[in-house]
């Protein structure tokens, strides 16, 4: 079977915008009042109105069934290779939307996890049918079918994903995209802490509103830098187009934060065009610490604003070139407040045009327990270079004229089935043609190297380095706190180089509590050393420490808490005599 969509949803999206904008109108003070908050807000129901529509869109689908198709879903094996039928035309496509808790499984057919799941919308086919990069009636290409995996797994939403043949008809073939969802409703509640501080938070997520795909996040949160309220609307397919749209807004203790994007991406190798627009407002106050001492405090207002079209002109399954065209205003504004205690970063409001070129190759492999617990994981092997050349000139309104330049490249390679090894490198800074105004440049790259013992032993070693010219203070390197130097306070040691070297021994266990997590542990050593801008010569800086390690199989996948004892081996005086670090990370 297939699923054609009908036009009959349109008015009724259209209906329910205006009759959530009239609701929204009539009202004086929304959470957090203003001007821009309502105008954003506003913006933001549209986006909410526009996946409500594509809910009730899914409602009047129209089922089709075709000669090549089965009645029910076949289980074959996990991403087969199906090369053996490249080229035969697709007839159909279904769906099949797996629950969060698999009721087959004895440990999850139970009253709690079965009501969970009647509680769920799982994901629509009308949103996932629009993110394949293939239609009925294509030639079947697995390279295609691979991306379109690799598409709907990077979703935060969906916990797995794959596509494979559902019946084989001469010619042609039917297909079947297998989605598994993840619980996406989600109280926040949290208590951690990182570097020696406490924080906490409270409010709540919804990762997959209705079934749509857009999520939904209100939340409180408290640190040592500041409090904040806020609110925030995502959709990675706008009208279940290829448009992505970003709603943020929060209310700080020491200011506002207001952040909207909108954007096409290039989401394929094969993609032709790509465009968006990016505009964030920020007023916070900058902490800048030295040896767990506030050396100096000031309030940072930052505007940021770029627009962009891209165009890939050299589109293979194997790779793709591509160029951008830009423009970007960021303009930062310094004040002091009651605790500043040294001079003030130079006040910056940089417009400048810029070109970009990139080469990315279209290689992934898939792994388990690389960076993850208990998840398919795609990696990206190919090479991805980056380059952007920029001009602020007085013409756009820049007090100096300077050249902007971006350059990154990464790579990964795999030696056999158990050794990879990972190149980062970056370069970036800014040119003024006159010399008044300090030449800032950074520059840096770090080698990572895996080393895997089977399922559930690994080592990863990983070594970064960092050097900076006339880095203004609040971007300075720095050293200490969550996953950099864990056993020393955020920031202890500053200045313009920085070197970072650690080495983990990794367990993933097999233990599933409850169905419901994922345990693994670490044992590590962490060295490294920030110095120079002026700053004292600084003693290179080491620590040991355990962690837990903690990933939910049905919640919240890509992240992985994060909860360690450190213990300072060098500047003890200094320190406590250990830290316990609690953060939620991307890696193991």
């Amino acid at each position: 079977m297939s699923i054609s969509r009908t036009e009959e949803h349109g008015a009724g999206a259209v209906q329910m915008v205006k009759q959530l904008a009239g609701l929204f109108s009539g009202s004086q003070r929304v959470l957090l009042a203003g001007k821009k908050f309502k105008s954003s807000l506003l913006f933001g129901f549209f986006c909410l109105g526009a996946s409500l529509g594509v809910a009730a869109q899914d409602e009047q689908a129209e089922v089709r069934q075709d000669a090549c198709a089965l009645d029910e879903a076949s289980e074959t094996p996990l991403r087969a290779d199906y090369r053996r039928y490249a080229g035969k035309t697709i007839a159909s496509i279904r769906f099949n939307a797996k629950d969060v808790f698999d009721t087959s499984d004895p440990r999850e057919n139970n009253t709690l996890y079965r009501f969970f799941n009647w509680l769920h919308i799982n994901t629509r086919p009308s949103v996932i049918a629009p993110q394949l990069l293939f239609k009925p009636g294509d030639p079947l290409d697995v390279d295609i079918l691979a991306e379109s995996e690799r598409l709907l797994r990077k979703r935060p939403y969906l916990g797995d994903a794959y596509i494979q043949v559902d019946a084989d008809c001469g010619d042609s073939v039917a297909l079947l995209v297998v989605t598994r969802d993840i619980w996406t409703l989600e109280p926040q509640v949290s208590v951690g802490r990182e570097g020696g501080e406490n924080q906490h938070g409270f409010g709540f997520s919804e990762e997959n509103l209705f079934g749509t795909g857009t999520a939904l996040t209100i939340g409180y949160d408290k640190d040592r830098d500041r409090s904040s309220t806020s609110i925030g609307l995502y959709t990675p397919h706008l009208f279940n187009s290829r448009f992505a749209a970003k709603l943020g807004f929060a209310d700080t203790s020491d200011g506002q934060q207001t952040q909207l994007a909108f954007e096409q991406p290039f989401y394929s190798v094969q993609t032709v065009w790509a465009m968006g627009t990016t505009h964030w407002d920020l007023t916070q106050e900058e902490t800048i610490r030295y040896r767990d001492q506030e050396i100096n405090e000031y309030k940072l207002q930052e505007q940021y604003h770029e627009t962009y079209l891209g165009w890939a002109f050299d589109r293979h399954n194997t790779h793709a070139q591509r160029l951008w065209f830009g423009i970007t205003q960021d303009r930062q504004v310094f004040r002091p407040v009651e605790d500043t205690q040294g001079e003030l970063p130079p006040n910056e409001n940089l417009k400048y045009v810029w070109l970009q070129y990139q080469y990315v190759e279209n290689q992934f492999a898939v792994y388990r327990n690389l960076y993850l617990l208990h998840q398919t994981e795609d990696i990206a092997t190919g090479k991805d270079l980056k380059l952007r050349l920029g001009h602020g000139g007085g013409w756009l309104g820049n007090d100096e004229d300077f050249v902007q330049y971006d350059l990154s490249y990464s790579d990964l390679l795999g030696v056999g089935d158990q050794h990879l090894l990972q190149f980062q490198a970056y370069a970036t800074g800014r040119y003024y043609d006159s010399s008044a105004m300090p030449d800032e440049r950074l520059w840096g790259g770090d080698i990572g190297y895996h080393y895997l013992m089977g399922d559930k032993n690994r080592w990863y070693i990983q070594l970064r380095y960092d050097q900076g010219h006339q880095l203004a203070e609040h971007r300075e390197l720095t050293t200490g706190g969550g996953y950099d130097m864990r056993g020393y306070p955020v920031d202890y040691q500053r200045g313009d180089r920085r070197y970072v070297f650690r080495i983990e021994r990794r367990y993933i266990s097999n233990i599933h509590l409850f169905n419901l997590l994922r345990m693994g542990g670490v044992v590590y050593l962490d060295a490294g050393r920030a110095r120079g801008a002026g700053y004292s010569e600084a003693t290179h800086l080491s620590n040991v420490g355990i962690g837990l390690r903690l990933g939910s199989s049905k919640a919240k996948t890509g992240k992985v808490l994060h909860m360690d004892l450190a213990f300072p081996l060098a500047d003890k005086q200094y320190v406590d005599k250990f830290q316990w670090v609690i953060t939620a990370s991307s890696q193991f």
